[in-house]
């Protein structure tokens, strides 16, 4: 250990007389004699000693083994005195029935109401135009000749009712339209015709005599013969195109009613485009028989112009009739 200390203790008067050697002002750099050089002082440095460790074994210490301190709880005697306990007081009820307190009675408050003058109701001057003289009841002068008067009874034009209307009438009763017409000065705003109808003006990209001249007798209503397959133009199922003023017709309740025509107010018509299928639930024309098509007849309500020969005092009358419209082909679903 002394040794160490020597060694260090040289080391240390070495490192700090050095520079000041070094830092001698009395000699400068440039003088004719320099100082002389020396090498630097290496000094060996001292091994450390190596000090084995001790192996001494950890004190044990061994746990006490007696066991934890157990207290008895401390018993209390009870009480000797107990509570006192008071009885709940009681009171006397008071005897005799409740006295009764008026209500006070306060007058109802009186408002007067307010007065307001009554309005006058504006005064509007009379037009200056003559009023209709209108006949005050219906007076029959003229005696029919139809001996038949049940709406439901289908007349001779419709071939024992298998039509629904009629085109040729030889009992329209023209004398008591005419009458039923003059009796009502209101006719002329209900009338409303559109007399030049034709597939021109009702049909999209076909004329009036290309639609007259369609022709279907070569074909028969089956999908397996030769006229189903070929054939002109025309559509795809056969029908029969009319503008026509129907005489007489079955309304949407069933009963027939004549139509005001020409034939009894000259100069007035009214025209329906009626299309009837020519057969009805056979198969369209140009279709294999694996589509399951068939044609199909479609109807549209109309207004009309009436007249009930059975009830002349209706008079003349807007009434509902169903008519053929157009026939389309309907492909049923496949499974």
């Amino acid at each position: 250990m002394k040794v160490l200390m020597v060694c260090l203790s040289a080391l240390l008067i070495g490192v700090f007389a050095e520079p000041e050697a070094q830092h001698n002002t009395r000699y400068p750099s440039h003088s004719a004699n320099p100082r002389p050089s020396y090498p630097a002082k290496t000094y060996a440095k001292p091994p450390v000693p190596a000090y084995p460790k001790p192996s001494n074994p950890a004190p044990t210490y061994p746990k006490p083994s007696s066991p934890a301190p157990t207290y008895p709880k401390p018993s209390h005697p009870a009480p000797t005195n107990p509570r006192p306990s008071s009885p709940a007081p009681t009171y006397p009820k008071p005897s005799g029935p409740a006295p009764a307190y008026p209500k006070p009675s306060y007058p109802a408050p009186v408002y007067p109401k307010p007065a307001y003058p009554a309005p006058a109701a504006p005064a509007y001057p009379r037009p200056a135009y003559p009023e209709p003289a209108y006949p005050t009841s219906y007076e029959k002068k003229y005696e029919s000749q139809y001996d038949y008067c049940d709406p439901r009874k289908a007349p001779k034009c419709s071939n024992n009712g298998t039509e629904t209307f009629c085109l040729k009438d030889s009992e329209y009763p023209a004398q008591e339209v005419k009458y039923a017409i003059d009796y009502d000065p209101l006719v002329l705003s209900k009338y409303a015709d559109v007399a030049d109808q034709s597939a021109d003006n009702l049909v999209d990209g076909l004329t009036s005599l290309a639609e007259e001249h369609f022709d279907y007798s070569d074909y028969h209503g089956s999908a397996f013969e030769k006229g189903h397959w070929v054939g002109d133009e025309g559509y795809i199922c056969p029908s029969d195109v009319l503008y026509a003023r129907p005489l007489r017709a079955v309304n949407a309740d069933g009963e027939w009613r004549v139509i005001v025509q020409d034939i009894a107010w000259p100069g007035y018509t009214q025209t329906q485009r009626i299309e009837t299928c020519l057969f009805p639930g056979a198969s369209c024309r140009t279709l294999a028989p694996c589509y399951g098509s068939q044609c199909l007849q479609k109807y549209v309500y109309q207004r009309m112009l009436s007249f009930d020969p059975c009830d002349p005092e209706k008079g003349i009358f807007i009434d509902i009739y169903k008519l053929p419209s157009a026939c389309s082909c309907h492909v049923q679903q496949l499974h």
